[in-house]
């Protein structure tokens, strides 16, 4: 597809939404002001980047590192099924994919069920949404979702008669928010494509993290001038591959020679350290950004009234055990930074080994933000551990891998599968994953947290193995999943890839 080059200015004025203001506030009134909320989530970024979480060998994150030491910071932050859209459909619904159906990439946002920006935008806040979209059909859309010979006979025609194909319109395919600088899918970080309201592409005239940064610095800015609250997320491309398109004077600042973690073999070094310095050079892009967004807040006085969340869809496996990607039950693919701030709210320097998943948004932020949580969501409100530090009863967590390719609902004796599905359970101590094909992994990860000794096959490891599974089990009762194979799930979704099935039955 050819894009037109439209350089715009990246100073934005978003038009008010439709939500009132809030009440005003008289000198005599305890009912505190409605908090605003900034969830920023960069793609495919590593905890073990930032320092706050233990790294720091290769680059610096004083921002990231800040954010943490004036907030609360998440040990066991977990992409409980690490890939961009199903992390998106958990995010936005509070509900496991297999409720949503969003189970892989390029499927039609489910819009019968209720999102977190709904609720927000309900209670009269300014909604907004500025990056990567990815929950919606976008290229694929006349793709079949299952992998057979002559998909693309019918997608490409669709892609040559509809160039604004990530384009999403206004309504409820935006699920929820209001304003909007986004774009489904892309990897032209150099020159980033977006829309707004209109199919016109847009262009951004510096690197998308950047670019992304100064739009939601202004619509902040225009919020604060209106006194209205805001609810705003923030979600760059990078640094998701490709590796070959890097910020402008970062890589420069990045060694020439890293320290790798003991997973990833002297082989896996070499084949990935290009591709590794450019990602950390992104990595380090992504921490100034921050600091951008955190001395604005500052500046315009917001900062005491702004829940600010950094976290990440998933993590990027970057040679460790000799992988590449996500969608493995691995560590640097599950494990995300989670960290949030609300001064004076949460307590600052707080750590937390709570298991912590993509459902938990939704129900969290809603009762931080003094909102009615929805009945019938899958995740857990953790807003009374970090407002009064109440234990959460949490022992174990779901993980999933639905399919054996990100796009297409394939199982792992097809040609070009090439991450067998999976189910998993992590507690605080270990993971156990099981794939389709019957093997097990059992890792110790407070032991060895670079999962280097498989202990599934040790006797002495028999009871948890035996234990484990049957956690898992509840959980895949809870979360209506039979683990079936990927290819069982094409029905689920039609010719079109909207959703007209999901595991509590037919989708209206």
């Amino acid at each position: 597809m050819t894009m037109q080059r439209l350089i715009v200015p990246v100073l934005l004025v978003f038009a008010a939404c439709g939500g009132a203001p809030p009440p005003a506030q008289d000198a005599t009134s305890t009912e505190p002001a409605r908090p605003n909320v900034l969830f920023v989530f960069y793609d495919q970024y590593r905890t073990d980047v930032i320092g706050a979480y233990g790294g720091g060998d290769n680059i610096t994150t004083p921002h990231i590192d800040r954010l943490a030491a004036e907030g609360a910071l998440f040990t066991n932050g977990l992409s409980t099924t690490p890939v961009c859209t199903p992390y998106r459909g958990m995010l936005m619904t509070g509900r496991y994919p297999t409720h949503t159906g969003l189970m892989l990439n390029f499927l039609e946002a489910n819009t019968s069920v209720e999102g977190v920006a709904d609720v927000f935008s309900d209670a009269g806040y300014r909604t907004a949404f500025m990056g990567k979209w990815h929950l919606a059909a976008g290229s694929h859309k006349m793709a079949w979702v299952g992998q057979e010979n002559g998909s693309w006979d019918h997608a490409q025609p669709y892609i040559d008669e509809n160039p604004d194909f990530n384009f999403v319109p206004p309504g409820p395919t935006r699920l929820g928010f209001e304003d909007w600088a986004a774009f489904n899918f892309h990897a032209e970080f150099l020159a980033a494509p977006y829309y707004r309201d209109e199919p016109e592409l847009l262009i951004m005239d510096e690197y998308e993290s950047d670019g992304l940064t100064t739009m939601a610095i202004n619509y902040m800015e225009t919020a604060r001038e209106a006194g209205e609250p805001f609810f705003l997320m923030v979600a760059p491309h990078p640094p998701h591959p490709p590796f070959n398109r890097t910020p402008e004077g970062y890589l420069e600042q990045i060694p020439d020679e890293l320290v790798w973690d003991e997973n990833v073999s002297a082989e896996s070094r070499a084949e990935n350290l290009s591709d590794a310095r450019a990602y950390f050079a992104m990595a380090k892009n992504a921490d100034d950004n921050m600091g951008r967004i955190l001395d604005y807040l500052d500046d315009a006085g917001l900062t005491d009234d702004t829940i600010v969340v950094f976290t990440s869809d998933h993590g990027e496996m970057l040679g460790s055990h000799g992988r590449r990607n996500k969608m493995v039950p691995f560590a640097e693919a599950v494990r995300v930074p989670m960290v949030v701030r609300w001064p004076g709210r949460i307590a600052p320097g707080t750590r937390t080994e709570t298991l912590q998943t993509p459902l938990d948004h939704f129900p969290t932020l809603a009762s931080l933000a003094g909102l009615e949580v929805p009945d019938g969501l899958d995740g857990v409100d953790l807003a009374p551990e970090l407002l009064d530090g109440a234990a959460t009863a949490r022992d174990a967590v779901l993980m999933s891998n639905y399919t054996a390719h990100w796009d297409y609902f394939m199982t792992s004796t097809q040609e070009g599968a090439a991450w067998p599905e999976w189910r998993g359970v992590k507690t605080a101590q270990y993971t156990y994953a099981r794939w389709i094909t019957g093997e097990t992994v059992l890792f110790d990860d407070a032991a060895d947290p670079f999962q280097m000794n498989d202990l599934s096959d040790d006797l002495a490891h028999a009871a948890t193995v035996e234990s484990l599974e049957a956690r898992m089990q509840e959980l895949l009762a809870d979360a209506h999943d039979e683990f079936l194979p990927g290819n069982a799930y094409v029905d689920w979704v039609d010719r079109e890839r909207n959703i007209i099935r999901t595991g509590l039955g037919p989708v209206e």
